[in-house]
């Protein structure tokens, strides 16, 4: 539990830390990506599911929310999404805590300025919210534009929180 919900997460120890490959406040949104991945386990093989709970991940998560910490230094892991989705959400970790960048500039800055809605796409497809901060995404007349991390009050209050932890 969170303040921003109940947060469901996949991770994987690499030996070289945790990697993250899910994390989001939906239960349906979780369980459509642990479908994804079983799919795509039949090509790949490799992948053993079972049910164990992150001590680090669950304390990294609560820090962020309270302000504590300005980045969940957890590495997402992009396993499903295409080459552009993944250039996407590659580009949003560089976002600096507490700033927000449009839809237009973030198409820009990848290399596809007129990309808008395919970047708003790739967005709403972010496996891994929090630690890939799609939420500071907002559109070029200074709305916050839409959020499928919890809708609209959740986006406002990540904003919120960098706005007050930045000052």
């Amino acid at each position: 539990k969170t303040k921003i919900g109940i947060m469901y997460y996949l991770w994987e120890d690499s030996g070289n830390g945790i990697n993250v490959i899910f994390m989001g406040n939906n239960r349906k949104s979780y369980l459509d990506y642990l479908e994804k991945l079983k799919d795509k386990n039949k090509s790949l093989g490799q992948l053993t599911f079972n049910e164990k709970k992150s001590g680090r991940i669950e304390a990294a998560i609560g820090n962020y929310l309270d302000g504590n910490v300005r980045k969940i230094n957890l590495k997402p892991k992009f396993i499903t999404g295409t080459e552009f989705e993944k250039k996407v959400l590659s580009r949003l970790i560089s976002i600096p805590y507490g700033k927000t960048i449009s839809y237009k500039k973030l198409a820009v800055l990848i290399g596809h300025p007129d990309a808008c809605r395919a970047i708003g796409s790739a967005l709403r497809k972010n496996p891994v919210m929090l630690a890939v901060p799609c939420h500071r995404v907002i559109r070029s007349d200074g709305s916050i534009g839409k959020f499928s991390g919890g809708g609209e009050s959740i986006k406002k209050f990540l904003l919120a929180l960098e706005q007050s932890v930045e000052k």
